[in-house]
């Protein structure tokens, strides 16, 4: 479903948004909060999401990004124009589907189809044989 921010808006608290999306046809509203502390000489802002927006994005983490650097732009009163297509969500389900199986890049395919590591034995003896000689001297 296509995901649009559709505004983002202060609230009565202080550094705090709340975000108006637009989920496929129907309308979600997150709060964002922001804090600014003093590191050494610099400033650190961070801006989180309540619990239940990162729930709601669990499988969909470039959507929930997209989303959070909206709100840092308007915190730090940058040009957002909205409504903001910010990415396809997806259901937990759907994403399941999708995922790519694992492949092991440890290891590399021979011509009959069988693995072997890309380390044979005696590159493992020459390594410790280096890893002694360095512990020692």
């Amino acid at each position: 479903m296509n995901t649009k921010v559709l505004s983002i808006k202060l609230t009565e608290e202080p550094n705090c948004h709340e975000v108006l999306l637009l989920i496929g046809e129907k309308q979600h509203i997150f709060r964002f909060t922001t804090k600014v502390n003093q590191v050494g000489d610099r400033q650190l802002q961070t801006t989180q999401a309540e619990q239940r927006f990162s729930d709601f994005f669990k499988f969909n983490q470039r959507v929930a990004m997209n989303v959070s650097q909206l709100v840092v732009k308007f915190y730090n009163q940058e040009v957002v124009e909205l409504p903001a297509n910010v990415g396809y969500f997806v259901t937990p389900k759907e994403a399941i589907w999708n995922l790519k199986p694992f492949k092991d890049e440890g290891k590399q395919e021979i011509g009959n189809g069988s693995k072997e590591h890309l380390i044979d034995n005696g590159q493992t003896e020459e390594m410790n044989q280096d890893v002694r000689q360095k512990a020692m001297g």
